[in-house]
């Protein structure tokens, strides 16, 4: 039989992996196409190096940005539960509400049966 903690232990480890892996691929592919098209724009343009350094910083700053973005989904508590809004919690009301009026009827129901 597996032991369970071994089995979240992986389960933690191949998280962590696949978020570096995703880390890497954001920052690389966002320098890339940041940097391709500046490379793109230097040679429509005429402009040396110029554009290429731009779109180089622009990538970086793009790489960071989605870096940032994907590293905050993983670092919040996924068991914590989001903050509720309002209208769901008058959802939640209403309904346990309902339900209580639903089980004193059926106990009231079958107290008639019963006279």
């Amino acid at each position: 039989m597996r032991n369970p903690r071994k089995k979240k232990q992986t389960g933690e480890t191949m998280r962590m992996l696949f978020l570096v892996t995703q880390v890497g691929l954001c920052m690389i592919s966002a320098i890339a196409v940041g940097g391709l098209l500046g490379y793109g724009a230097d040679r429509l343009f005429g402009t040396s190096p110029i554009l290429l350094f731009v779109g180089f910083v622009l990538g970086i700053a793009a790489g960071f940005r989605s870096t940032w973005s994907l590293l905050r989904k993983y670092v919040e508590d996924p068991t914590e539960e989001p903050e509720k809004t309002e209208a769901e919690k008058l959802r939640e009301e209403q309904l346990r509400k309902t339900e209580e009026e639903f089980r004193r009827w059926k106990e009231q129901k079958g107290n008639d049966d019963g006279r």
